[in-house]
């Protein structure tokens, strides 16, 4: 029998550590039945202890140490079975009997450390663990125990050594190699951890969990090389588990690897086709690639499968808006449908906050969001709060994702603001009494349904008024919100049945655009000398669908002299390179007339326009800061004006800027405006020499402007509070 540091017995006679002979020494003076039977009941429980059967064992080696208490190695295995009952304190006994019958008996010493160790009492447990080992130090189990004791005390170079002692002398023990990962993780030793964990995974499927953990954490830090790292090593370890296939493939397709990362998706549906959650992960995988119509059925499977989960019932509702054909009463449909199921309980009366109802002061404003530095969302609302803040408004920031580095974006929030809390770690309860403690009286969601939103905040309400905001694209679904920030072209009036939300809209423009500081200058018309005619797409391959194909193809016949490129991250991807040809395929566009470039960086995206004579905006869903990038480098966009509020950013971008005739109201007269400026070159080289400075003269990028439309709004919107608040008051 082995020593069984942690706990972890085995009858492993022989095996590289400690062994206790089969035939203990003979002691004491006992009448020799008493011993023959002590002898023979030890030996019964030796064998049901080798098959695994421990009760038994443990009857067995409690009546031989009863029997023959000063018997070498009788009590000791008596401790071992304990142990495995997890009595430690009854372990620890039988093992101190151990010792008064052979003072030097390394085995039990180091059981007793363990003992206390599993006990709370690490401390106290490593002496006996080192004594243990000074007296037979190639026991690998005790080893183990006093690698993970010191660790548990924060000594990590000893608690590496014992580890190392370990692996040295069983180079079979996983457990070693995972615990040592560890505490390379807590050492900073990052690569030599990932190194250390598929060792682990190799020689024990089972230590996948401990690794997914472990690559989650890397996620939340940031660490996403070896987060990926170690998300592969628990899917390739644990090739039938569909778990670690599921969350591989969800971390590569976060980042942007569609063609991998649903290759594991679609591993982890093989396993366990009934896990809702596994189809979600296949709808984003397919989005990304433009696969529409799959990716809301995958998100529809997902619903069919756990119909009761807003969570679920939630993944869809983004994916819709990119849908050929859909229809503003769908997606209210869909929205509300949402938030019958989200609602957690009843939210609290907007008239109940104790917030001062002074119509005369200006309200204290709030930012929840989790792109707080330079996001699209932020070069649509930045410059707006800045001006907001020279008016002499009050904000307060409440960054909802600890991921998200801060930048110099961040910095001008910050310095904005009285005050900026990472509340990624909060729950809804302490950040609704710290938003009530700060007294904001108007609450912006700059989220909506994407990535780090808390809908839940605001779904109980934690302002008297609330407001959604650039972040989402229409209708958030619940009825929490007294607000939702548009334009005339956004949303008409005769859309207002489409929102849940009392739309509230600004003159000129729903959004106040912030220019990238260092974009290069404008270079000439690429096909002013009768070259060949490029138009262009630098939107993400999801705003892609077979109709636009379609009108696409129509284009392109009719310019035979003519490309089309797109520029985004992810079209490197050789599958994702293949659904966007195939998408575009199926509406007749021919592979040979597009080129696909992967690129994120926002430097050399504006620069490709300089290849582009004209932008061709998507539908459904248009582009927003695409379209705007798009004409600070000179580049103008046709537009289909579509029925959503997605389908509806270029053309309010497009008016804002004087160039409201760039707007179709049908997709034939889409069609023919792309092919018509392309007979009109001349004009085009002289709106693209001046739409610079056109933008920058527009109300899109005249901030104080933009800033005193919104105080208007947001001063009407306090004092009608402040007049129901005093009403509600005195009834």
């Amino acid at each position: 029998m082995e020593d069984n540091s942690s706990g972890r017995l085995a009858i492993r006679v022989g095996h590289g550590g400690h062994a206790i002979l089969a035939r203990p020494q003979i002691g004491g003076s006992y009448p020799s039945t008493d011993l023959k039977r002590a002898q023979a009941l030890h030996q019964e429980g030796v064998a049901h202890a080798r098959q695994d059967r421990w009760r038994p064992a443990l009857r067995a080696f409690n009546e031989a140490a009863r029997l023959a208490p000063d018997q070498s190695g009788f009590n000791y295995c008596k401790g071992v079975a304990l142990c495995r009952f997890d009595r430690f304190d009854d372990a620890r006994e039988a093992f101190a009997a151990e010792l008064r019958v052979t003072p030097t008996h390394a085995p039990a010493l180091a059981e007793i450390g363990t003992c206390l160790a599993r006990t709370g009492r690490t401390r106290d447990g490593i002496p006996y663990l080192q004594d243990g080992l000074r007296l037979l130090p190639n026991m690998p189990l005790a080893q183990f125990s006093l690698g993970l004791a010191l660790l548990t005390e924060n000594r990590r170079s000893e608690a590496l050594v014992a580890l190392d002692k370990a692996i040295e002398l069983d180079a079979g023990y996983g457990e070693a190699y995972r615990t040592r990962g560890l505490a390379y993780v807590m050492d900073g030793q990052f690569d030599k951890a990932v190194d250390d964990l598929r060792a682990a995974s190799t020689i024990d499927s089972d230590n996948y969990k401990a690794i997914i953990e472990l690559g989650m954490n890397f996620g939340i830090a940031a660490r996403d090389q070896q987060a990926a790292r170690l998300f592969e090593i628990a899917a390739d370890g644990a090739p039938t588990v569909a778990l670690p296939q599921y969350l591989y493939g969800h971390f590569l397709i976060n980042h942007r690897a569609y063609e991998r990362g649903l290759v594991y998706v679609d591993r982890a549906i093989a396993i366990d086709p009934l896990q809702a959650e596994h189809h979600v992960g296949r709808g984003f995988g397919l989005l990304g690639q433009g696969r529409i119509e799959e990716a809301v059925a995958a998100y529809r499977r997902a619903g069919e499968l756990d119909p009761g989960s807003a969570a679920i019932a939630g993944t869809v509702l983004f994916a819709l808006q990119h849908k050929p054909g859909v229809t503003r009463d769908e997606l209210l449909r869909e929205h509300k449908r949402w938030a019958t199921l989200y609602r957690p309980s009843a939210p609290l009366n907007r008239f109940e906050f104790p917030n001062i109802p002074d119509p005369a002061r200006k309200p204290r404003l709030g930012l929840v969001s989790a792109d707080l530095h330079r996001h699209a969302v932020s070069f649509l609302v930045l410059r707006a709060f800045e001006g907001l803040a020279a008016l002499g408004y009050e904000i307060f920031c409440y960054k909802t994702d600890s991921k998200r580095q801060d930048d110099d974006f961040s910095e001008r929030y910050k310095d904005i603001s009285l005050s900026w809390r990472d509340v990624s770690g909060v729950d809804d309860a302490a950040l609704a009494r710290q938003i009530a403690e700060d007294r904001v009286d108007v609450l912006f969601d700059l989220a909506g349904h994407t990535a780090g939103n808390r809908l839940s905040l605001f779904a109980t309400r934690a302002a008297p008024i609330q407001l959604s905001w650039a972040g989402y694209v229409g209708t958030v679904g619940l009825d929490t919100y007294d607000g939702l920030i548009a334009d005339p072209v956004e949303i008409p009036p005769e859309h207002d049945a489409s929102y849940v939300e009392r739309p509230i809209r600004l003159p000129d423009c729903y959004v106040c655009y912030h220019p990238p500081a260092k974009a290069p200058e404008v270079p000439q018309l690429p096909s002013l000398g009768g070259g060949r005619f490029t138009f262009g797409c630098f939107n993400r391959p999801a705003k892609l669908n077979s109709e636009l194909g379609k009108a696409w193809a129509r284009i392109l016949e009719q310019v035979p002299d003519s490309r089309i490129l797109m520029v985004y991250g992810g079209l490197g991807e050789t599958s994702t390179r293949d659904a966007v040809y195939n998408v575009l395929g199926q509406g007749g566009v021919p592979r040979e007339r597009v080129e696909l470039v992967g690129e994120t960086e926002q430097d050399k995206l504006l620069v490709a326009y300089g290849e582009v004579d004209l932008a061709l905006d998507p539908f459904p869903y248009s582009a927003g800061v695409t379209t705007l990038e798009a004409m600070w480098m000179g580049v103008p966009t046709v537009t289909f004006v579509g029925d959503t509020f997605a389908g509806r950013h270029s053309a309010t971008h497009l008016t804002a800027a004087g160039l409201g005739s760039f707007c179709a109201h049908s997709i034939d007269d889409y069609v023919a405006m792309a092919v018509g400026l392309t007979q009109r070159r001349d004009e085009l080289a002289e709106l693209r020499r001046g739409l610079r400075d056109r933008v920058a003269a527009s109300p899109l990028c005249d901030a104080p402007r933009f800033a005193d439309n919104l105080s208007h709004e947001l001063m009407k919107l306090w004092a009608e509070w402040c007049a129901a608040r005093t009403t509600n008051a005195a009834a």
